[in-house]
């Protein structure tokens, strides 16, 4: 049945997969414009529901995630001293909201780690490295920006 109030090429809302037990949603932008909860989207168990997607727009998510609480083993999480990326099958919902289906496939164009030196002193992602340094004047924190471009399900991405 067609809505009367919904323009014919306006898209249905989107559902985002996300496990609200290891995610906070702390700001949500689509094409740099904040998002009203309620108004544009809604936060529902294992949901973040986009009311008006636009087709082609840029979704920004900022979210809290506490690897060192994890204790899944899936998601991202700290495992003695390093931590590690564990996606298969649904384990990227504990890392940030996303359509989490084998069917949707992504590119990871711009990936970047940043860490304590001397406690992480190698800083790993799917793809080629593009770039690596220091991040402080100080050196005591690095980083490693990754591209992986081949599109791939979210279940096989790692960090």
């Amino acid at each position: 049945v067609a809505n009367p109030n919904k323009p014919e090429d306006a898209p249905e809302a989107l559902v985002l997969d996300g496990d609200e037990t290891a995610v906070k949603l702390i700001s949500i932008q689509m094409d740099g414009q904040d998002l009203e909860a309620e108004k544009d989207y809604t936060l529902s168990p294992g949901k973040l529901t986009l009311l008006h997607p636009k087709a082609g727009a840029t979704l920004e998510t900022l979210v809290e995630i506490v690897p060192e609480d994890n204790t899944q083993l899936s998601g991202l999480y700290r495992s003695g001293p390093m931590y590690c990326t564990q996606c298969e099958a649904m384990g990227f919902r504990r890392i940030t909201y996303f359509p989490d289906r084998p069917d949707n496939m992504s590119t990871y164009e711009s990936v970047k780690l940043t860490a304590d030196a001397k406690a992480f002193p190698v800083l790993l992602s799917n793809g080629n490295l593009l770039e690596q340094g220091p991040d402080t004047e100080d050196d005591t924190r690095h980083y490693a920006i990754w591209s992986d471009p081949f599109p791939k399900p979210s279940y096989l991405f790692a960090a």
